[in-house]
């Protein structure tokens, strides 16, 4: 099986640099009004820009956020047609698919997994700049690329004792407009996965700590976590 390095490398490309330019997406706006007290540029332009080198970022398969055209109203589409269809949720998603690509990655000794369509890229660690509203699993912020990024300890997400000191990579994933970095001390392999192998509703299993989860996966004798991508950033962005 190949390593997550030699398949990012053999089939996608960095992410452009002119990814990161352009207007704030309205999930980037929401971000920042909330956390940073301010909207825009002006929130970003204080927080240090970021540009990985190739040999600091792997890149994945999730494009950079980018302004999204405004709504036509009344829910019709431009030129009078039809309503679009709405968009399926992440999670949803994933469980309509036939199998699925997870990376996964070990924050101390624990293996967890994210489903790859989410990966935008996985960079080395980088302190972020301190947010004082944010919840305490935020570690805070960088400006990646342009783009207004949060950092998520998934140590202290999954309730897991311990600093992020040993913590070498972030995986940034990408929903939604808003793209999110989680804090992992090492990226492992990757997994192809079939439904049968999937068990979704986990909460009565799990407890607590299936708010940030989509589901278990069954590989061997091991039970490993899918995280939700989608439940992170929708807890991000709540008012």
């Amino acid at each position: 099986m190949k390593t997550p390095e030699e398949y990012f490398q053999e089939n996608v490309r960095l992410p452009e640099e002119s990814a990161g330019q352009g207007e704030p997406t309205p999930a980037e706006k929401a971000f920042m009004e909330k956390y940073m007290g301010m909207g825009g540029a002006s929130a970003l332009s204080e927080v240090r820009r970021y540009d990985p080198s190739e040999k600091d970022s792997l890149p994945g398969f999730a494009k950079a956020p980018s302004a999204a055209p405004q709504a036509a109203p009344d829910g019709a589409q431009a030129g009078g047609s039809a309503p679009a269809a709405p968009e399926l949720e992440l999670d949803e998603q994933l469980r309509r698919e036939a199998d699925l690509q997870l990376v996964s990655f070990l924050v101390d000794e624990q293996e967890f997994a994210v489903p790859i369509i989410t990966i935008q890229e996985v960079i080395r660690a980088v302190a972020p700049t301190r947010l004082p509203k944010a919840p305490m699993f935020v570690e805070g912020v960088i400006n990646l690329r342009g783009r207004v990024t949060p950092l998520i300890s998934m140590r202290s997400i999954m309730g897991m004792a311990g600093d992020i000191s040993g913590d070498r990579f972030i995986i940034v994933c990408n929903y939604k407009g808003l793209q999110v970095g989680m804090i992992v001390t090492s990226v492992v392999t990757m997994y192809r996965a079939q439904q049968k192998d999937i068990e979704w509703s986990i909460e009565a299993s799990i407890g607590i700590r299936a708010d940030f989860l989509a589901g278990l996966m069954k590989k061997d004798e091991r039970l490993i976590n899918i995280i939700s991508v989608d439940r992170l950033v929708t807890r991000l962005l709540a008012k």
